[in-house]
């Protein structure tokens, strides 16, 4: 019996270090080495540098204005962040990281408790698979946050339901509190409908009739309501009528930034963002009412229900809005996999679709490299998705000699050297030929850095100083007589600086973008 036990403690223990090697490993190498140059990765990082120099803790400004985009709790964690790497990249993204760890450990932890230690590993083992998972992880971005807590608050709830143990309640509340730090109303309400539609396909809806839940809501407001008071009172209202009538009432009622698209769109990108696994998606959805009897998956599939028709129904639809649910998206999937893992065999076609993709994908990388102007002689750098290629094959392969486990393996395996790949080298080479990084140091050599009408953000996080905005032409040209400086502008209004005496410097197409950025200086 002691050596039974002993064993199941070796497994844990080599479980736990397995996934913690890697979850360091696809998730922190690399992080410094790609400029800051995709708007909401800058947009954030600037907002937490500047209110990092300014050692305010209350109100978030971006480029010296009122920024109401989002709540201040990833600022706070970039500070940390500053204060051990300095003002970098480096420093802007390792919380992010470090979230992705937790969220994780915290899924495998939960799903080890409430199915299996092998069903909670491949679990997390989905997970790390997926490139967007791993992609959104190592951004300065709140969405890590977000997802960790939306995960925590909802395994914590589902805990306290089950077990009746009120510090599991009171878990719960704290990290609905945070999240909403994180980004907002939509950390209680999407994860408490969650809980509530669980609660009524269990049959346990009375449950919530209790004074513990009103407790909740009061350490939940504890948590998150300061600093929102605290911001209204700063800000007279701004910020407060900003954040949350056009940042939330009105991205759910119309597109913002462009970003629009049917229904169908989140759950295509659920699946394409949950590659390689999510090819499962139809086999683990047959059978439904023989499989989904367990509480535990029935929770998986509320959560996951409850936050596709949300953001399917918003009218602004952005790739890392249905993220919390990927955890849970991973359970269902783990709960398949574990059961052909066992069996060692599963049906032919997912692999089919699998390869199809994978032989699709280079032959886009390689057409979207070629046809963006700063890449264009680089585009063989997407021979190296071959590896996913490679992966797919094998995976057929060994499905073909009725090897499941093999296919497995060798599958997680290839997208795991993919991504080492991919995020060390592949990604940064590529996107250090945006124009920023391209025309910062020449940039930097004036006295005096300014913009006419608008300019790409990037500028904001590597500049000493914040970027003046001229609106209006003649102010910028009497500024110009007065000063040596150089103005950063797009391409549509370089006729209005060249009508003023004003010479482009330097005229560089903004990265996958549809927009070219140009530099203009006095005439030499």
């Amino acid at each position: 019996m002691r050596n039974s036990k002993f064993s199941v403690h070796q497994n844990q223990q080599k479980y736990f270090w397995l996934l913690f090697g890697l979850s360091i490993f696809l998730l922190f190498p690399g992080l410094g080495k790609t400029p800051l140059w995709i708007y909401d990765e800058v947009r954030n990082a600037e907002c937490a540098r500047e209110m990092y120099e300014r050692n305010d803790w209350i109100v978030p400004t971006f480029n010296g204005g009122l920024r109401t985009l989002k709540p201040p709790l990833h600022y706070y964690f970039m500070f940390g962040g500053f204060k051990i790497f300095g003002v970098t990249e480096w420093g802007a993204r390792f919380f992010s990281a470090v979230f992705g760890v937790l969220t994780i450990f915290i899924t495998y932890s939960f799903v080890k408790k409430y199915s299996s230690q092998r069903q909670a590993l491949i679990t997390a083992l989905v997970l790390l698979a997926s490139t967007h998972f791993l992609f959104e992880f190592r951004m300065s971005v709140p969405d890590p946050y977000l997802i960790f807590l939306n995960t925590a608050s909802i395994f914590t709830a589902y805990l306290f339901f089950k077990e009746k143990r009120n510090y599991w309640l009171w878990l719960c509340a704290i990290t609905m509190g945070l999240g909403t730090l994180a980004k907002g109303p939509v950390a209680i309400a999407l994860p408490g409908a969650a809980i509530f539609i669980w609660l009524i396909w269990e049959k346990r809806l009375k449950e919530i009739f209790s004074w513990k839940i009103l407790v909740a809501g009061i350490i939940m407001c504890a948590v998150a309501f300061p600093w929102y008071l605290l911001v209204h009172k700063e800000t007279n209202g701004e910020w407060t009528r900003g954040f949350f009538l056009q940042h939330n009432f009105g991205r759910f009622s119309e597109p913002m930034e462009g970003h629009g698209g049917p229904f169908i769109i989140v759950p295509i990108i659920i699946l394409l963002g949950l590659l390689p696994a999510s090819i499962f998606i139809g086999e683990s959805f047959k059978k439904f009412r023989t499989h989904f009897q367990d509480a535990f998956l029935k929770l998986a599939i509320s959560v996951v229900g409850i936050f596709v028709v949300f953001y399917s129904i918003s009218s602004t639809k952005l790739p890392n809005y249905a993220m919390p649910c990927y955890a849970f998206v991973a359970i269902l999937l783990g709960h398949f996999i574990n059961k052909a893992w066992e069996e060692n065999k599963a049906r032919l076609y997912p692999f089919i679709i699998l390869l199809v993709i994978n032989i699709a994908l280079p032959i886009a990388a390689y057409l979207g490299i070629k046809k963006e102007v700063n890449t264009t002689g680089m585009e063989n750098i997407a021979l190296f998705l071959l590896i996913l290629t490679i992966a797919a094959i094998i995976a057929f392969y060994f499905m073909l000699k009725s090897n499941f486990r093999k296919a497995a393996i060798s599958t997680f395996a290839f997208y795991s050297l993919f991504h080492i790949v991919l995020f060390s080298w592949l990604y940064p080479t590529i996107y250090k030929q945006n124009p920023m990084s391209k025309t910062i140091d020449m940039v930097k050599k004036y006295d005096k850095i300014v913009s006419y009408q608008i300019f790409h953000p990037s500028y904001t996080y590597y500049l000493p100083e914040r970027v003046p905005v001229f609106k209006n032409l003649d102010s910028l040209k009497v500024f110009m007589q007065q000063n040596k400086a150089a103005v950063i502008t797009r391409k549509n209004f370089a006729e209005e600086l060249k009508s003023i005496g004003l010479q482009e410097k330097a005229s560089v197409h903004d990265l996958f973008e549809g927009n070219t950025t140009v530099i203009f200086v006095n005439p030499e």
